[in-house]
């Protein structure tokens, strides 16, 4: 038969120390146990002085080494910034540059025109005096007053005065009815005084022409002064009509024309 016995309670305060008795103890069991395996890596892992010795030098000579190589390596590049540049060099570095493209060549273009040399202006020639207009007078058309003024300025010219100017108009108007007559209608008789080639007055061009018939009239009267005052004897003599009194009959007439161109 089980008998059961009952054991005295411990108290809470034992049970406590010695439930850390017992982990103290066991943790120093711990300790004992390892303690060997790590002191014998620690001595397989320290290293020896003759190790530490070797190391030691080994760092030193890397080190003068290490500075050595430094101190080239200074040096050269001291020998680089102070080395004077090689000949055909410049001591400024320069850059290199990637040429450019060349440009394009230029489009031939048309040549400009040239503009021709200007002349030398040609100075102008004066202008003959502006001719009075013709006077109006009754009967007379322009070719006749341009006949009539013919007569007129051409014995103004010579030094003729009004008495004979107005012989030379009665005589034209005789004549020809102041016409230039360029075909003969008495014999060889042409122009304005019927004067003919054949009895020395000039050829039929000289004839025809008004300013010339005029002068050669006047060239032979200047002989007949002395019969100016009458109109008849004066241009009889010149002419040697066969109706020498038919001259006086444009008088008036002729003495009008006159005196119209010199009041004009």
């Amino acid at each position: 038969m089980f008998t059961y016995i009952r054991r005295p309670r411990v108290p809470r305060a034992v049970l406590v120390r010695r439930l850390a008795l017992s982990a103290t103890c066991g943790a120093a069991l711990a300790v004992a146990a390892i303690a060997p395996a790590h002191q014998q890596a620690a001595a397989s892992a320290a290293p020896s002085a003759e190790s530490l010795a070797q190391f030691a030098a080994g760092t030193d000579q890397g080190t003068a080494e290490r500075g050595t190589a430094e101190r080239g390596n200074t040096v050269s590049r001291a020998a680089e910034r102070t080395a004077p540049p090689a000949v055909g060099q410049s001591a400024i570095p320069v850059r290199e540059v990637t040429p450019a493209e060349p440009p394009a060549a230029p489009q031939p273009t048309a040549p400009a025109p040239t503009m021709a040399p200007a002349k030398a202006a040609t100075p102008a020639k004066p202008k003959a005096p502006a001719q009075p207009a013709l006077p109006v007078i009754p009967g007379l058309d322009i070719y006749q007053r341009e006949n009539a003024q013919t007569i007129v300025d051409v014995g103004r010219a010579m030094g003729i005065d009004e008495r004979g100017q107005i012989i030379a108009v009665a005589t034209a108007l005789q004549e020809s009815r102041l016409y230039n007559l360029y075909v003969a209608v008495d014999h060889d008789s042409l122009g304005l005084f019927q004067q003919r080639p054949s009895t020395g007055w000039g050829t039929p061009a000289e004839i025809t022409t008004p300013s010339y018939a005029a002068r050669a009239f006047y060239n032979r009267l200047l002989d007949t002064t002395s019969d100016w005052g009458c109109l008849t004897c004066a241009a009889q003599r010149v002419q040697g009509s066969a109706f020498p009194d038919a001259y006086a009959a444009q008088e008036w007439l002729a003495t009008t024309i006159v005196d119209a161109f010199y009041k004009n």
